[in-house]
């Protein structure tokens, strides 16, 4: 008499044939070279086939070794949820248990990821050299589908499915981070989180996992930088990336060391260690592969405009664009714009940044990212005011703090109203200097920002109201808040 176990191993054959294409017993017997009556009996439990002939029928239904046992885990899934469908009696009023079409909605759930993973991983041989567009597409298809599930199913699959156990789906999770850092931190930190989970279970050598986990972790390093409140922690979170990195191998090149390289500097620029952050760039663009040249020297640049070097950040800035080349992405060419436009407005030269300030409008446009948008008003405000346009700098200055104000972004709310007091001030307008000054500080009392910064808008509130307000104190303050943004512990020398 079969027991349990060959019963069930039996039902997870009929599976199997069901994953094929609802093949008869008499097809899966003659694809895989096996009686039909022997067929019969596996599946009803009156014998197990032994190993070698196991391999044959998972061979001839197309199943891979690695994805046998995401199989059975969804096997059981389908058998534990009718079991409990059997089992209901008729349900009191307000009761949790599950309800019948609950039941089925799992069972049809577990067969359509048994068919998906089922139909991915029979098309996909193991990996050899650098990735393909097919493989490309179908890692686009798997992080669509993977973004699209609530977060404990993310992670259910990432630990069951070996199809989410793919190093280019931690690629791809880390690109979106990146793209995601600047305009949603707390979402950039998830999808940096969710690709060390993947990482983490990477079907391949330890090695490979380590190296891995070591590109992830830089990711979420790269995030805490962009956060900004706690940037000795993002350095250790690097420290550790560094560590995994070293530890681990890839054979396939898959992950650039450049970029990793490219990103700390990001990180050394925020805490304005200059010459650390220069190395690490130089370091980046000798190992860069041709087509990570120019993003890294646009990296570079905005190094060197936070120097204040405006004029070597423009010429690297030319150096970016010829390493681009014609064919730039559109997203690399806004930034470009952007930032040359930027430099030139710090040196006065507000003729020359007026027309790319307008491709830059084109192209944000195009792009259609909202917060990219408002710091480009930000950008044609200023240039509105040094080419002499007082009442569109003021229009495009005022909306520009409106919306940092919404965001809840305070020193970015208080940089674009110091903009703003500097074109009052060069009018005598007192009063409206004195506004500033009330709203930016209730701003950062609401915000709970650090009081040293607090502090430093007292001082400018103190000199407001004595209508003692500087250019040269304005400056002062701006270049104090850009980096006390991450380093709360600065003092205003005020």
């Amino acid at each position: 008499m079969p027991d349990d176990q060959d019963k069930e191993f039996g039902n997870f054959l009929s599976l199997l044939r069901w994953l094929a294409g609802s093949w008869s017993q008499a097809r899966l017997g003659e694809e895989a070279g096996i009686e039909r009556s022997e067929i019969n009996r596996y599946e009803r439990g009156k014998t197990r086939p032994r190993p070698a002939t196991f391999r044959l029928i998972t061979t001839a239904v197309g199943v891979p070794e690695r994805l046998i046992g995401f199989l059975r885990w969804c096997h059981t899934l389908i058998r534990k949820a009718l079991v409990s469908g059997k089992a209901l009696a008729p349900l009191a009023e307000g009761s949790d248990e599950p309800t019948q079409e609950a039941v089925w909605g799992v069972v049809e759930r577990a067969l359509g990821l048994a068919r998906a993973e089922h139909t991915l991983l029979r098309s996909t041989p193991p990996r050899l050299g650098p990735p393909k567009d097919q493989e490309c597409r179908k890692v686009e298809m798997q992080f669509q589908q993977l973004i699209s599930y609530p977060e404990a199913k993310q992670r259910l699959l990432i630990q069951g499915a070996p199809s989410y156990q793919d190093p280019l789906l931690c690629l791809r999770l880390c690109n979106e981070s990146e793209a995601e850092a600047a305009h949603d931190p707390g979402e950039a930190l998830k999808l940096a989180e969710l690709a060390l989970l993947v990482a983490e279970n990477v079907h391949g050598t330890d090695a490979l996992r380590t190296r891995c986990k070591g590109w992830a972790t830089g990711f979420i390093g790269n995030v805490q930088r962009v956060i900004g409140s706690d940037l000795p922690g993002a350095a250790r979170t690097f420290a550790r990336a560094w560590r995994l990195w070293r530890q681990g191998e890839d054979p396939e090149g898959l992950f650039s060391e450049a970029y990793l390289l490219d990103m700390e500097a990001s990180l050394r620029r925020a805490q304005r260690l200059f010459p650390q952050a220069r190395k690490l760039h130089d370091d980046a663009l000798a190992l860069a592969r041709p087509e990570e040249v120019g993003a890294i020297l646009l990296n570079k640049a905005f190094t060197f405009q936070h120097q204040g070097e405006h004029e070597e950040a423009l010429q690297t800035l030319e150096r970016a664009a010829q390493a681009l080349g014609s064919e730039r992405p559109p997203r690399l060419r806004c930034v470009l714009r952007f930032n040359q436009a930027s430099n030139l407005l710090e040196l006065g030269r507000v003729e020359e940044a007026a027309p790319l300030v307008r491709e830059v409008r084109e192209l944000a446009e195009a792009l259609g990212n909202n917060i990219d948008l408002v710091r480009l008003l930000w950008l044609e405000g200023k240039c509105a005011a040094g080419l002499g346009q007082r009442d569109k700098a003021v229009t495009s200055l005022e909306q520009v703090r409106r919306a940092f104000e919404d965001r809840k972004l305070p020193f970015d709310f208080a940089l674009a109203s110091l903009d703003l007091a500097l074109l009052y001030r060069q009018e005598g307008r007192f009063a409206e200097i004195r506004a500033l000054a009330g709203e930016m500080l209730k701003i950062f009392q609401a915000q709970q920002v650090h009081r040293e910064a607090i502090g430093a808008l007292i001082v400018f509130q103190e000199a407001a109201e004595k209508e003692q307000v500087t250019a040269a104190l304005a400056l002062r303050l701006g270049a104090y808040l850009r980096r006390a943004q991450s380093e709360p512990g600065l003092r205003f020398e005020g």
